[in-house]
């Protein structure tokens, strides 16, 4: 095997000179010496040959870590420690000629010893990993490549409450694509196996498979795949595939359809139930856009059936479940036309049928609408422009009926104001009003709602390389017009930078701060799902309503030549979050989080040298129960945890 894989040259490839010895001893000789001659030279081509194979280079490479850890965290000590060294050994070669053949393979070991001491208990873990991977690849620059690989780790697991624990994992397939002008296969198979001492044998194998085919107006594609897996202690087992039919046809620029097959299955067979779906589904998509671009009709039709049930244990309870049947059926028109770039007209037809477990049910709907936009201008300096729509819709079924009638009214205005070369502050303003009438036919039964939004903002940015800052304040205020108001207000703040100190250190950091106010009439029925959210706080027959509050913040500071030493950088990261207006300044009925991170690295060469310390505090407010004066109160249960970690390590 050696000499097939390393062989450098066929015997037609041999340079002419190897024989010429011989040649030239047998020029002058009778025709007996001639042939001995010729047979010398064949034996000393053939031993040419074989001292011709050589080994392929190994390429070795790996790591030596050590790390130290120690954390302090609720008044408890905590001390870790770990030692960790990989060793990698990878070649390649190839079989007979370079584009035949080629071969990969790798092997990989890695063994760490981990140690644990809290004071009262300690422990120390010993882990031993084993990788190997080999590839196989034949005629990869041809129409035709094939692909094989193998993947195989060991791992063994040894501590002070377990003696031995190990696990296997293999994995082992191939992939065989075929390649032509007008279209491509593919059959791809893979086997995977786990193996653990405690939980046994796992297996999963899977299939995939595309064909394509190309025609100058078709495309016809393929597809399938399946996964089957098993667990042999337990018997449990899945299943699952799926094969696909896909067909385009565009016979010119104007039109296009797109049409698709589709079976499908899903099934399992667990301790606790089983369950099987399968599903098959038809579809098609039609597009035509004539030579007028103002107008795009698209059209398209669905049938879906899907058959399926389960059994057992779901939870606590027994459920025995029968065959469920569901069929769908689906036709849908859609017609679109621009009369210029400001005004577009939309119409719509949608007919569904379903059943359901021998239920049908039937429905339909009609949709018109129109949009206009006119082009921004100016006013009074400003940036003005203005938007309108409206659509309406008409279902029927025996569900769904009735009518519905949208509007829309919205503009705004902006403006830039150039502070200087490098800043420009931006303010804008907003307002837009909606209406929604629906109803079931009578009068009697329509319903209407109005909804008011005005919005402003105002922002400062500033652009000066390699410095960047912008800070920015936005609110909103959406309030419904009706005999139930309900409102929403939001104010919104955002500040972020991003400052060098020099060609070697950077400050960056943002804020965002957020206050959100939603209100209702405490007084009306609970009807509307508003009137239950949490920030509405009650207060005797009325809704006492306040802002709810978020912030969050975080600082970096980074230097990648400190005391311009090269190569030793130094990063700090603070990241705050509270639900008081600023982070650091909330009360006990504040929930606060501190994240601080600082890391020293120096890198010589391969070795890397890495100082770490973070640092993190968290608040959780809490209510005070009891009959004392203090009850309904708030307290706040404070934790931090610090740490402090060295490593080094050390590449080859």
């Amino acid at each position: 095997m050696t000499a097939l894989c390393c062989h450098g040259a066929a015997q037609a490839a041999l340079p002419p000179a190897a024989a010429d010895p011989v040649a030239r001893k047998a020029e002058g000789s009778t025709e007996a010496d001639r042939a001995a001659a010729s047979a010398d030279a064949t034996t000393q081509i053939n031993e040419q040959q074989d001292i011709s194979w050589v080994m392929p280079a190994i390429r070795l490479g790996g790591m030596v870590s050590y790390n130290l850890r120690r954390d302090w965290s609720e008044g408890q000590q905590r001390m870790r420690n770990g030692l960790t060294a990989t060793v990698n050994a990878s070649g390649s070669s190839f079989i007979w000629q370079p584009w035949f053949a080629r071969i990969n393979g790798s092997l990989g070991l890695s063994m760490s010893r981990d140690g644990s001491d809290g004071g009262n208990t300690s422990s120390v873990s010993k882990n031993l990993i084993l990788t190997g991977v080999g590839e196989l690849s034949v005629l990869a620059q041809s129409p035709y490549p094939f692909e094989a690989h193998i993947v195989r780790s060991n791992n063994r697991v040894s501590s002070d409450l377990v003696i031995a624990d190990g696990s296997a994992h293999q994995r082992i397939g191939f992939t065989q694509h075929y390649y032509r002008q007008d279209g491509e296969a593919m059959v791809g198979w893979e086997s995977d196996t786990q193996t653990n001492t405690d939980t046994g044998n796992y297996r999963q194998r899977s299939l995939r498979l595309n064909l394509a085919h190309n025609r100058p107006e078709h495309r016809i594609q393929v597809t399938g795949d399946g996964a089957w897996s098993a667990r042999e202690t337990t018997g449990e087992s899945t299943v699952q595939s799926n094969l696909s039919l896909q067909h385009s046809y565009t016979p010119d620029p104007s039109l296009a359809a797109e049409s698709m097959v589709n079976i499908s299955r899903a099934g399992y067979r667990l301790q606790r139930g089983t369950g099987d779906t399968r599903l098959a589904q038809l579809s098609s998509l039609l597009v035509w856009r004539p030579a007028d671009p103002a107008l795009t009709v698209s059209g398209g039709a669905r049938a879906l059936a899907v058959v399926g049930g389960a059994a057992g244990f779901f939870g606590d309870n027994l459920i025995v479940g029968g065959r469920v049947r569901n069929a769908i059926v689906n036709a849908n028109l859609g017609v679109n036309y621009s009369f210029n770039r400001h005004t577009r007209l939309t119409a719509g037809l949608n007919l569904n049928r379903s059943r359901n477990n021998g239920a049908n049910n039937a429905n339909t709907s009609q949709s018109v609408g129109a949009s206009y936009q006119p082009d921004q201008f100016e006013l009074v300096g400003f940036h003005y422009n203005w938007s309108t729509s409206a659509a309406a819709i008409n279902r029927t079924g025996e569900q769904e009926r009735g009518r519905e009638l949208t509007g829309q009214l919205g503009h705004n205005l902006s403006r830039d104001f150039r502070l200087t070369d490098a800043s420009t502050l931006r303010i804008g303003a907003g307002q837009s009003l909606s209406v929604v009438s629906a109803g079931a036919g009578s009068r009697a039964d329509a319903v209407s709602a109005r909804q008011l939004t005005h919005s402003g903002s105002i922002t400062w940015e500033l652009s000066q390389q390699p410095a960047s800052a912008m800070v920015q304040l936005s609110v909103s205020d959406s309030r419904a017009l009706a005999d139930k108001p309900v409102s929403i207000q939001m104010v919104n703040f955002q500040a972020s930078s991003n400052l060098p100190t020099s060609g070697q250190s950077s400050w960056s950091g943002n804020l965002t701060i957020q206050a959100v106010r939603q209100s209702a009439n405490a007084l009306a029925e609970r009807t509307d799902p508003l009137d239950a959210l949490p920030i509405l706080q009650k207060s005797g027959s009325g809704t006492k309503s306040g802002f709810v509050t978020t912030s969050s913040g975080a600082l970096t500071y980074q230097n990648q030549r400190v005391l311009g030493v090269r190569r030793l950088r130094f990063v700090s990261d603070l990241r705050l979050d509270s639900d008081a207006l600023l982070p650091l300044l909330g009360s006990a009925k504040d929930q606060q989080t501190l994240a601080w991170d600082n890391r020293l690295d120096y890198q010589i060469g391969r070795t890397l040298v890495r100082l770490g310390a973070q640092m993190s505090t968290s608040r959780t407010p809490k209510v005070q129960a009891g009959p004392t004066s203090s009850a309904g109160q708030y307290t706040a249960e404070k934790k931090s945890n610090r740490s402090i970690a060295f490593s080094i390590t050390r590449g080859f």
